[in-house]
């Protein structure tokens, strides 16, 4: 029941209707029989109705026709069988009892909570949280929202005249329930973008209200279990992915967005970058002195610290290997203290030591006192109408959500409208809102990663857990390409158990138990590439998100450069068995392999490609979608933020960046929101100079 409510929440019904016929194939026998073909299974059998359907196989039969589905030349069925081997694995493993443990996590040598939340006092559950009274969740305050709302200083309305014929065009009719007020900013979505954007304007005296459809977890409320952590903090689980399975797109949901649970690495934008989205794009903002005052603005807001107290085992192998082998390896610079020595901060961090904008922008706006952040709060729609004699075709006028899941609606009606929900959700929520640019949810960006690994036992140096300690706090640009500087970054990351069993290749049953034996001692390299190819974030006939992208052939190539170096530098620090996520799943044994078998290993992997059917493929920034430019013919939004059709609308998220940035983009996201504010700021006093 699990895996098939999983399936529902992932996929969109096309998607989903065509994995039921082949699971529904599978509850037949000439079903069975048609996709074992190729595999080496044979379904036949002597009794009526002589095919055997894919539960009537034996064990060994069924991992066979697995195997086969791996490495078909039919992309549909190995992309089939990733998707169903990684929701398998995350399912197994993230399952908890009513004590918060999984019968598996001893036998594999895993902690499972964090240990500092399980000796954690139940005084600290009622310290005071950052966000204080300055947060409302809008599902829990139910009927009595208005009135908080009210007492907060933002006007509650009777009803909003102008929101009826686009609210009857998007089938909303008028019910008791609904909520209607008015302030001077929206924002819709509390990460990087829109945190920031809540800050700089509510410290000018302006109202805002920030809308999150995820929920609100301080660090006293973070359990940093895996399976609750991906329900609650992530879109979609954290298995979101393109509509064909080849890339998974990892994003958060909760208050704080994806700086609350990304791994703290901050870097300025490349000087590189800035020269071409000016050079390329006309864009002279990103080599002014306002942008380089926002970047400092953001770095000291964030604390960035650029020292470490100590590497993780993972981090020690990255760093150890490149300097046996001559390679540029350094320290991450991080939002957080030198001595953060915590590997569960993918599930929030338990200390609130981590700097995201739910312990500092959030925090300066609704200490104004002029800024609430609504939790719980899905943003539909933008409103907007025809502004005759405006600067641009239309002007907007503010959104309508809905909270929770329930049909309770507000409709907020604002001067500003700031759309930060990422470079994912932003281009649907414009789209679905009527705006025509083509360039909307075009140009997609995501930083493909994958990675490789190496196994050391227990009595190998480094000394760890996998997934204890700083989760990123070395990296190597080896493999960035020159002149263009398009190509990769070597970084490491955490894999708990049911993350480790999504993105692990399997082979059998016996396969898939070996190598969770082996999680704790595993420690893995990623490739993170400055793609050039990009992908589409559209919508669907029913307004559903959904997405495309293919892996370019130049981005391909960087993968495998990357996967090569990471494996060498595996080899280098002392592993004793190295692999990749190329489904395939071979791993290899370097302890007594000679020189030149570790070559011809290498060139294995190289021929096998990065396919994105063929290798997991995740993607941790989206970026692009809504691009800024200088015409409404090749981007989304204008150099200001905002968007080309509807004045008034402000875009300030990962998706306004030009290209991909090559680097972990929150800083640059940050920064890039720190300058718009500053437009919607002097929109904001046009807009009252000419009432």
């Amino acid at each position: 029941m699990q895996m098939a409510a999983i399936l529902e929440v992932l996929m969109r019904p096309p998607v989903l209707k065509s994995v039921l016929a082949v699971l529904q194939l599978l509850g037949t026998g000439w079903g069975t029989a048609l996709l074992a073909c190729g595999g080496g299974v044979n379904t036949v059998s002597l009794k009526y109705p002589f095919f055997r359907k894919f539960a009537n196989l034996t064990p060994e039969e069924r991992e066979k026709m697995l195997q086969g589905w791996s490495t078909s030349l039919l992309s549909p069925l190995r992309r089939l069988f990733k998707s169903m081997k990684s929701i398998t694995g995350y399912t197994l493993y993230s399952k908890i009892n009513d004590e918060g443990e999984n019968a598996a996590w001893k036998a594999i040598g895993y902690t499972g909570m964090d240990p500092t939340v399980r000796s954690r006092s139940k005084e600290e559950y009622w310290k005071p949280r950052p966000l204080g009274d300055g947060h409302v969740d809008a599902k829990e305050a139910g009927v009595r929202l208005k009135a908080i709302l009210g007492a907060k200083g933002f006007s509650v309305l009777d009803e909003i005249k102008s929101f009826r014929v686009q609210s009857r065009k998007w089938g909303y009719s008028e019910s008791s329930s609904d909520i209607y007020m008015e302030c001077d900013v929206v924002i819709v979505g509390s990460g990087s973008g829109g945190g920031v954007m809540a800050a700089v304007l509510a410290k000018q005296g302006f109202k805002v209200l920030v809308l999150e459809k995820g929920q609100y977890f301080a660090a006293q409320d973070i359990t940093s279990l895996e399976g609750p952590g991906m329900v609650n903090m992530y879109e979609k689980m954290g298995a979101q992915s393109t509509d064909d399975g080849g890339v998974s797109l990892i994003a958060g949901k909760t208050v704080g967005g994806g700086t609350a649970v990304n791994w703290c690495v901050s870097f300025k934008t490349p000087e590189h970058v800035r020269n071409e989205w000016v050079n390329d794009h006309g864009l002279d903002l990103f080599t002014s002195a306002q942008y380089e005052q926002a970047m400092q603005a953001v770095w000291k807001r964030l604390a960035v610290q650029p020292e470490v107290d100590k590497h993780s085992l993972q981090n020690t192998v990255l760093l150890e290997g490149c300097k046996k082998l001559g390679y540029e390896c350094g320290t991450l610079q991080r939002n957080c203290s030198p001595g953060h020595y915590c590997g569960w901060c993918s599930y929030g961090c338990p200390t609130g030591k981590k700097q995201s904008t739910a312990e500092t922008w959030l925090v300066d706006a609704v200490n104004t006192g002029n800024a609430v952040i609504l939790s719980n709060c899905h943003a539909k729609h933008v409103f907007h109408d025809a502004n005759p004699g405006g600067k641009k075709a239309r002007k907007g006028h503010g959104v309508v959500a809905t909270i929770g899941e329930g049909s309770t609606r507000i409709f907020v009606k604002a001067n500003a409208t700031v759309i930060a929900c990422g470079a994912l959700l932003t281009p649907p929520l414009l789209l679905r809102s009527g705006l025509k640019n083509p360039n909307i949810g075009k140009y997609l960006r995501v930083h493909p990663a994958t990675t490789c690994f190496g196994y050391f036992p227990e009595e190998v140096e480094p000394k760890g857990k996998s997934y204890e300690g700083g989760i990123m706090t070395t990296y190597s640009p080896v493999t960035l390409r020159k002149p263009t500087e398009y190509g990769g970054l070597l970084e490491t990351g955490v894999f708990h158990p049911a993350v480790f069993a999504a993105f692990h290749p399997w082979q059998s049953g016996a396969d898939g138990k070996e190598r969770l034996l082996h999680h704790a001692r595993t420690s893995h390299i990623t490739v993170v590439t400055r793609d050039k190819g990009f992908g589409t974030a559209k919508i669907d006939n029913d307004g559903l998100p959904m997405y495309s992208y293919k892996i370019s052939p130049y981005d391909e190539q960087t993968l495998i450069a990357g996967m090569i170096q990471s494996l060498r530098i595996l080899v280098a620090a002392g592993a004793v068995e190295i692999g990749t996520q190329q489904l395939d799943g071979e791993r290899f044994k370097v302890k007594g392999a000679t020189p030149a078998q570790i070559e011809e290993y290498l060139d294995r992997v190289k021929r096998r490609r990065a396919r994105q059917s063929s290798i997991q493929i995740a993607s941790a920034h989206q970026l692009g979608s809504c691009r800024m430019g200088t015409s409404p013919r090749t981007s989304a939004v204008d150099a200001r933020g905002e968007t080309w059709e509807a004045e008034g609308v402000f875009v300030a998220d990962g998706s306004v960046l030009p290209t991909s940035s090559g680097v972990n983009p929150m800083v640059t996201i940050q920064s890039i929101a720190y300058c718009t504010a500053d437009s919607v700021a002097h929109f904001l006093h046009g807009a009252s100079s000419a009432k």
